[in-house]
């Protein structure tokens, strides 16, 4: 009896008040709904802005400006072709490269070499760690041999780039080692008969080192560091 009347009860205040029931579950429907598009919206946005966090990151230029870079897999040919224009762009220089047109001759020391320089200077400021001390002797080797043939009038006074050959490359993990035979066509001052002779050569540049983005810079974007280096240089006749 007792829960006959409480069904009874039950049925007679929903059929009285059916329009209120409906409509009230159509409201608590519709906020639901709003509510998840308004969550799905959120996490749409937050999706956005991790993907463009995640797909960009934000460098220093050199004169204090901050610039957003999209982010690129990186790849080993392209650290091999990096590296390939670092060597062939930056190490070979001419007498009329580091005198500033024959304006300037008094050399004494390698600083002096790195002042007239921007390319090697850039080299030995970015690309060699200053505790390794091999990288740093071989480099300096190389400065101090530059020395000595401006102070011999061995260093041909213009030396253009023609061709250049891959001898080797390897690449494991971050360190990589490589050899590069580049082609040259040089142009000497021959004092004795008082004119220019132009000669063909090949320098021989060889180099080990590794990779670290942690340490890139506007000039070494790859964070490349010299381990060891040589060049066997072209000389007048």
């Amino acid at each position: 009896m007792k829960d006959e009347t409480l069904s009874w009860k039950a049925e007679r205040f929903f059929a009285k008040n059916w329009q209120y029931i409906f409509w009230g579950i159509i409201i608590c429907m519709l906020v639901v709904a709003w509510s998840l598009y308004n969550l799905t919206s959120r996490m749409t946005s937050l999706e956005k802005t991790v993907a463009e966090n995640n797909g960009k990151v934000v460098l220093t230029t050199t004169d204090g400006r901050a610039i957003k870079v999209t982010k690129t897999p990186l790849k080993a040919e392209y650290l091999k072709q990096f590296t390939i224009s670092t060597f062939v762009n930056n190490f070979i220089v001419s007498r009329a490269q580091l005198t500033d047109n024959f304006s300037k001759n008094a050399f004494t020391k390698y600083s002096d070499i790195l002042e007239n320089s921007k390319t090697l200077a850039m080299i030995y400021t970015d690309y060699i760690e200053k505790d390794n001390k091999q990288a740093v002797g071989d480099f300096v080797s190389y400065l101090q041999w530059l020395l000595s043939a401006i102070a011999q009038d061995k260093l041909p006074e213009y030396i253009a780039i023609r061709d250049y050959n891959v001898q080797l490359y390897e690449y494991n993990e971050n360190a990589f080692k490589i050899v590069l035979n580049i082609s040259v066509s040089a142009q000497s001052y021959i004092l004795a008969q008082a004119k220019y002779l132009t000669q063909n050569g090949v320098i021989k540049l060889s180099a080990t080192g590794t990779y670290s983005l942690e340490k890139s810079s506007d000039n070494n974007p790859y964070g490349m560091r010299l381990n060891s280096f040589a060049i066997d240089m072209i000389t007048k006749g």
